[in-house]
This record gives structure tokens, C-alpha cells and sequence, in this order.
């Protein structure tokens, strides 16, 4: 379950921690790359001026990206790596996800503000806003508080953000009135008394991987 993972690199990082400042992941989950500071947030890499910004409903994935503005996709050790990790456990504990892929993005070398990442396609029937409130169905046992809803950009769907056991979380899900759809959450452990500012920075990442990450129908 995705909570977990957040409190398994919180005690990695002996507290450091999407709205991408410091992820946390459970030692089950794959690893991905770079996260940016949330005072100087990253940018998403422009695609060329010939090329219009896709328009949703988002139907697939067609990448997992290794670079994002300056979010890199790093292994536990923060050393650069070409692909995601398959995450074979997210779908058996989460339904609405029908496949997982995971990973760390570290913005340069500011380890304390690495995010995690896990993103997939949505199990066929389930729309958006069952998606999000379904993992947020997840968190029953904790607080959430700061739950807001955030712009999705132009790809479309439902972005959510919320904070839970003192990690910040940020969800987007999208999907075409067949069924068939995408999902990302976003992992981060911000700095005591900075919840709310890294939602803000958190939310403002989503709309940058998605362009990156996903496919219109």
C-alpha cells in the first residue's frame, strides 16, 4: 500500500522528504528519478514550438520519463537510471490500478527533495474520481488534512492533493468515457511547517510529467 512507502524512506532519509521535496517509498516499491525545490520549482521540458500541447482525456502512458525539467529519475543510491520498476503489489492492493510502475526523481543533488512517483493505467470501468477516492479510502486510519482539488492541465481528468502521516501527496487520474484511463500519485516528505507551500509546488509538477508521461485519446 502506497502510505507505507512513504514512511519507509522517511526513516531512510532519517526525516527529509511531492509536493517533490523528500519522498518516501516502501522498500517493496521500484525506484525513479528527480525531484525539484519547491522555492524554485522545476520546468517542464517545452516540446518544440511546432508541436502543440496535447488535449486530454488521457488514455495511456507511453513513457516514463528519465528527465523532467530538472527532475532526474535516480536509483535508491541517487545514481541515474534508464527506466522505471514495475510494481507488481500496487495492483494487488489497490483496485482501481490495473498496472504500476514506480520510481525517485531528484532535482540536481538536493537528496532532502527527491519525490516518488507511481504511476500506471487505471483498471478498465473505474473513472477518475473512483480512482482518487478509492486511495484515499487507503488512508482511513490516518488524518488527511489540506485536501484540495488542484488544475489538471490540458491533458485533463481530476488532480487531488492532501497530506497524511506527514507526508505530502499529490494524485491525478484521467480516462475516456470507455474506461480506459491513467493514474499518478506523487510522494513527498516536506519539511516541518511547509505542507501547504509543497501542495502548491506538488500540484504544479503534475500537468509537467503527464505532458511527458501520457497519451490522448
Amino acid at each position: 500500500m502506497f502510505p507505507s512507502s512513504g514512511r519507509w524512506l522517511g526513516s531512510a532519509l532519517a526525516g527529509a522528504a511531492l509536493a517533490l521535496l523528500a519522498a518516501g517509498c516502501s522498500s517493496s516499491h521500484g525506484t525513479l528519478d528527480g525531484a525539484s525545490s519547491p522555492s524554485s520549482p522545476a520546468a517542464a521540458s517545452s516540446p518544440p514550438a511546432s508541436s502543440p500541447v496535447p488535449s486530454g482525456p488521457a488514455t495511456r502512458i507511453v513513457a516514463y520519463p528519465v528527465r523532467v525539467g530538472t527532475y532526474r529519475l535516480v536509483n535508491k543510491a541517487d545514481k541515474p537510471v534508464a527506466q522505471t520498476t514495475q510494481d507488481l503489489k500496487f495492483p494487488q492492493s489497490s483496485s482501481f490500478a490495473a498496472t504500476a510502475r514506480d520510481g525517485y526523481y531528484l532535482p540536481g543533488q538536493a537528496r532532502h527533495q527527491i519525490v516518488y512517483l507511481i504511476a500506471g493505467q487505471l483498471a478498465r470501468g473505474v473513472s477518475p474520481s473512483a480512482a482518487i477516492g478509492d486511495y484515499l479510502g487507503e488512508f482511513q486510519s490516518q488524518e488527511v488534512v489540506h485536501l484540495t482539488a488542484e488544475p489538471a492541465g490540458p491533458l485533463g481528468g481530476e488532480v487531488k492533493c492532501w497530506e497524511a502521516d506527514g507526508f505530502t501527496f499529490c494524485m491525478w487520474a484521467d480516462g475516456a468515457a470507455a474506461g480506459e484511463g491513467t493514474y499518478g500519485v506523487f510522494d513527498y516528505q516536506p519539511p516541518l511547517g511547509l505542507d501547504t507551500i509543497l501542495i502548491r509546488h506538488l500540484a504544479g509538477l503534475v500537468p509537467q510529467f503527464r505532458q511527458a508521461m501520457e497519451q490522448p485519446s
